[in-house]
């Protein structure tokens, strides 16, 4: 039996999510798609629990076209509305041995406190069908209602717990599902060469030998603390992956036409300003990727300094852009290129 299910993804990314649940899913059926969210169907319940491109998924409860109204009318209309179907929320929960939940509200990405009246019906409801109690506090469980500025409210249960956030990473360091989406861009085999000459904590590398087939990751970063933990990490692999110390701007251990594919995160210069010239830098750089790739080789850039790297690109001259993608990162706007060489 299919179920519905809504998962939320990195503002900007929609067409590459869709595209990936259509390819993951051989049973899908895409109900909507919204700028960081995604509702579908389907029967596979663990893949759905295991995607790496999406910041959480949820199961959809109940759904309803806004009306304009406040945000506790529109909620209390969705509540008098639901049929909830206990079998399949125990289904969702039963391995997982919760035994309290909380049922929260966020409209338009603000929490917004929630009638006592309006909910206490449905607290009890839950409560009775899922031997669950409730927690204010510190819930196993989280129920939603959700209103979106596009003009929908939501339902949902929440199945998937990122607790992952940017005050939990290091500094500069990508979330994961980012990670995995740049390296997911290039399209890798078990035949392809990659390399991520800007490694810094080894986020896109650790995705790469997690998830993806290659013939030989190569990571490097020219700070030498950094190498050495990224190292440590994996001093004892059998991953092919190959991390060093080097300059980014003089890949000469390589020979000409030897990578298949360069996924990267380069500095952008808009956090710490310094005086070096980017766009400079940036041509250095392209100069350096173009010579090391193989004809129609791929370039997965993740870039928030625009401007400067869009000119570098201009005179370099040497690839296509394939798709670009805009999204923000820590509140920065950036673009994901996909570029291939000419």
């Amino acid at each position: 039996m299919k179920n519905c299910y809504v998962s939320t993804f990195i503002s900007g990314l929609s067409n590459f999510v869709e595209d990936r649940i259509k390819t993951d899913f051989s049973d899908v059926e895409i109900i909507q798609v919204l700028d960081g969210l995604i509702i579908y169907k389907t029967s596979d319940k663990e893949k759905v629990l295991g995607l790496k491109y999406v910041n959480n998924t949820f199961l959809l409860l109940g759904l309803l076209k806004s009306n304009g109204s406040t945000f506790n009318n529109e909620m209390n209309d969705l509540t008098q509305r639901l049929n909830l179907n206990f079998d399949v929320i125990k289904n969702h929960i039963k391995r997982l041995k919760k035994r309290s939940f909380k049922i929260l509200a966020i409209d338009k990405n603000q929490p917004v406190s929630i009638n006592y009246n309006i909910i206490s019906r449905l607290e009890h409801k839950i409560s009775n069908n899922i031997g669950a109690f409730v927690n204010k506090r510190k819930p196993d469980l989280e129920f939603i209602f959700l209103r979106r500025t596009e003009g929908l409210m939501l339902f949902m249960l929440k199945l998937t717990y990122n607790r992952i956030t940017e005050r939990s990473l290091q500094k500069g360091e990508l979330r994961p599902e980012l990670a995995y989406t740049l390296a997911a861009l290039a399209n890798l085999d078990s035949n392809k060469i990659v390399m991520d000459p800007f490694c810094g904590h080894g986020a896109i590398p650790r995705q790469i030998v997690k998830n993806f087939n290659y013939n030989m990751c190569f990571a490097s970063d020219n700070d030498e603390e950094l190498v050495k933990t990224f190292k440590n990490e994996y001093k004892n692999n059998k991953k092919k992956l190959f991390i060093k110390q080097r300059d980014a701007l003089n890949l000469s251990y390589f020979d000409d036409c030897f990578v298949d594919a360069v996924v990267t995160d380069p500095p952008w210069n808009i956090y710490d300003s310094k005086d070096e010239d980017f766009c400079l830098f940036y041509k250095k750089m392209l100069d350096e990727f173009n010579r090391i790739l193989k004809d129609k080789g791929v370039l997965v850039i993740l870039m928030g300094n625009i401007n400067d790297f869009e000119n570098a690109l201009s005179i370099v001259n040497n690839f296509n852009v394939n798709n670009k993608y805009n999204i923000l990162v820590n509140g920065k706007k950036a673009n994901i290129y996909v570029l291939f060489k000419k």
